[in-house]
Parts: C-alpha cells; sequence; structure tokens
C-alpha cells in the first residue's frame, strides 16, 4: 500500500469525521425563504436572519435549520453553539434529517449543550434512518471503533456502505479498509449498490481516546436531507471557510497556562472548542506530542498503544510543571509516528487532542481544501 495511503487512513481512524452541512436540497415553502436564501448567497447575512426568523417562528423547519448553520458559523447576530443547538433541536423535532445530524455533532462535542455520546449517537441513528450519509458513517465508524457501542464491523459495514452509496467520500475510503478486514486481511475492491469511483486498502481499526476527545470536523458539505425543490447543487462546494493564524502567536496547554509552541502567521489550524476569549484548537495533522516509548509498538511511520490510559505530553518529559499532559491514549489506538529519542516517541495527536490561542489572534478565510492543504504543506515544510 502506498505510505500516503495508510497515513490517510490512518487520520480518518483517529477521530470520526463530522461535516456541518448547509442547504442542499430545501423544500422552498415560500416566496420569503426563496429570496433569504438568495440574500444569504450574495452574504447579506442580516437580511438573510431577520426574513428566516419570521419563517422560523411560524414554524419553518428548513429556515430554523438554516439560522441554526448561521449560528454555527457565526454569522448571525450574537452567535453562539447554545443558538445553533436551539434552532437545530427545533428543526430535529420536526423530522429534519441534517438537523439531527448536526444536533447529535453537538451532543458528541458538547458544544452548546452537556456532553453525551450516547444520545449523539441515537440521534445520528435516526438520522442514518432517514438517509442522511454523514450520520451514516458517523454511525457506522463508531461501531467499527467501538466508540460507545460495542464494536461490530458487520454492523459498520452496513451503515458505510449506506453513506458510500451517497458518494460520501471518506466512507467510500472507509468501505474498502472495511471489506478488506472482512475478507482476511486480503485487499479488497469495495463493492456497494452503485459503482463507486474510489477504493482503498486495508488497515486494523484503531480505538478513540479519553473522555476529553473531540471530533474532527471536516469540510463543510452539501445537505442530504429529503426535500422536493433543489436550490443549490448537492456536489461539495470548492470553497468554504477555514481557520489560520493572523500573527505569530504562542499556544498554551490551557488557557493562561505553559507556554507550548509558536505558531507563525498563516498557519492553519482547526478550533475543536473555545472557552471565552480562548479558542482550543488543532493542527490538520495533529499537534506532535511525547510518550513513553514502552506503551507504543512501533511499525514503520505508524505505531499501536499497548496500555491502557496512557498519557500523551507536549514534551519528552514527565514535570507537569513544563510538561503537563494534554490527554490519555486508549489501548489499541493508532497514531503517526515523527520521531524516536531516547525513552521517548514523537507523535501526531489525534484532532481531540489540542492547545489553547486567544481567539484574537485567528482569521477566518475562505478558499478551496485544495489550496488549504498546500497552504498546510507550506508550514510543514517550514518546521510545523
Amino acid at each position: 500500500m502506498p505510505k500516503t495511503l495508510f497515513r490517510l487512513l490512518v487520520k480518518l481512524l483517529t477521530g470520526i469525521a463530522v461535516c456541518l452541512s448547509f442547504l442542499g436540497q430545501a423544500n422552498a415553502q415560500s416566496a420569503r425563504y426563496e429570496e433569504a436564501f438568495s440574500a444569504y448567497q450574495s452574504q447579506n447575512f442580516s437580511e438573510a436572519e431577520v426574513a428566516w426568523i419570521k419563517l422560523a417562528d411560524n414554524g419553518d423547519v428548513n429556515a430554523q435549520y438554516a439560522l441554526g448553520v448561521m449560528h454555527l458559523r457565526q454569522e448571525a447576530s450574537d452567535s453562539s453553539p447554545a443558538a445553533a443547538f436551539s434552532w437545530f433541536e427545533k428543526a430535529a423535532s420536526q423530522g429534519h434529517a441534517t438537523a439531527m445530524f448536526n444536533l447529535g455533532v453537538a451532543y458528541w462535542e458538547g458544544t452548546g449543550v452537556e456532553q453525551n455520546k450516547d444520545q449523539a449517537l441515537k440521534l445520528w441513528e435516526q438520522s442514518a434512518q432517514k438517509g442522511d450519509s454523514g450520520a451514516q458513517f458517523n454511525l457506522g465508524l463508531a461501531y467499527y471503533i467501538g466508540e460507545e457501542r460495542v464494536s461490530d464491523i458487520k454492523i459498520a459495514e452496513k451503515w458505510i456502505s449506506l453513506a458510500a452509496e451517497q458518494d460520501h467520500p471518506e466512507a467510500k475510503r472507509i468501505l474498502g479498509v472495511i471489506q478488506t478486514e472482512l475478507n482476511g486481511g486480503k485487499e479488497a475492491i469495495v463493492t456497494t449498490s452503485k459503482t463507486l469511483t474510489e477504493g482503498s486498502a486495508g488497515v486494523s481499526s484503531a480505538n478513540q481516546a479519553d473522555t476529553e476527545e473531540k471530533l474532527e470536523t471536516a469540510s463543510l458539505s452539501t445537505s442530504s436531507d429529503q426535500s422536493s425543490e433543489q436550490l443549490q447543487s448537492g456536489s461539495e462546494p470548492s470553497e468554504r471557510y477555514w481557520k489560520t493564524i493572523n500573527q505569530t502567536t504562542t499556544a498554551y496547554h490551557k488557557p493562561g497556562g505553559v507556554a507550548l509552541l509558536e505558531l507563525p502567521a498563516g498557519t492553519p489550524i482547526d478550533v475543536i472548542g473555545q472557552d471565552g476569549g480562548w479558542a482550543r484548537f488543532s493542527l490538520p495533522d495533529g499537534l506532535r506530542t511525547w510518550i513513553y516509548s514502552k506503551f507504543i509498538t512501533i511499525d514503520g511511520e505508524v505505531g499501536v498503544i499497548n496500555a491502557d490510559a496512557v498519557r500523551v505530553r507536549p514534551r519528552p518529559s514527565t514535570d507537569n510543571e513544563s510538561s503537563p499532559p494534554l490527554g490519555q491514549y486508549k489501548r489499541g489506538e493508532r497514531v503517526s509516528v515523527v520521531n524516536e529519542q531516547g525513552d521517548w516517541t514523537e507523535i501526531r495527536a489525534p484532532k481531540y487532542i489540542g492547545a489553547w490561542l486567544m481567539v484574537t489572534d485567528i482569521l477566518e478565510y475562505r478558499d478551496s481544501k485544495k489550496n488549504r492543504q498546500l497552504q498546510w504543506e507550506q508550514s510543514l515544510a517550514d518546521g510545523m
């Protein structure tokens, strides 16, 4: 298997990818809704919000969902995770499949509501049964890695296969992994009831880590909710919003805590949480962190955690003042190996392990996924 493909699969298996989708197909119940949607497309967010609030207050499920996404993207006035949750909850109560999906994301991450992973999976199951490909993928991957559910590769194959049939890109890749495992380790041809354009080879499954874990936020995609009238294309948008550093800044292990590293201006980041004026973030390939070498079994560029509750640290030291723990790994979890130094191994941590920086140091911009990846590759070349 090519090393690049192997690293990609390992990256996917260290966190459940979460798509926060918007309005791919929506039931345009009135001319006012269509006008609001046109205003949104023109980035006249204030006009769109006012119109959608009036519709949402009268029970328009698509307007409720749209307002949830606006708050999630910080495009609404007084945007907040709690407001996003509230609107998604209203839409989900009316059976909106993608609102259920995003509500599940909120519960999984504890964004705008107290964290409840069991409730997240229940919502994803409801959404998956309604045909949402993101929910099908998340549910299947949860069963595959045994996260909050007993690991069951057959159930995992069922749901991820359904997602792959809807051209969910990560599902296509992971389906090949699962089918290879079911095939006794032999490389499998991805098979579903539709012809897929992408196959993949197999690696063994990975576990998630402890209660601090967060889900990786994947690219914004169009919605898969059931509807009668298409308002925008069903393909993934060529551009989305990303976050970067607007000036050289320091990252800390907690707000105002121990300084961990310097981030040059232009470094791409993924925000995975927020506390007041502080944002918790990870890097596109995960932070570079350290663990005791005796707790990891290394095979080339990949390592497997061989003990329970293994602490990960920012430096090769057990000094809690200069190298405080950032999180823990479970036995069996797979990680990308960067370097070895004495009794320590440097690894790329999964996305749910993050550091903190000031919100004022973050810049949001819109660009293609390809250009963002090129920006990250340049950051790696510069020593990140």
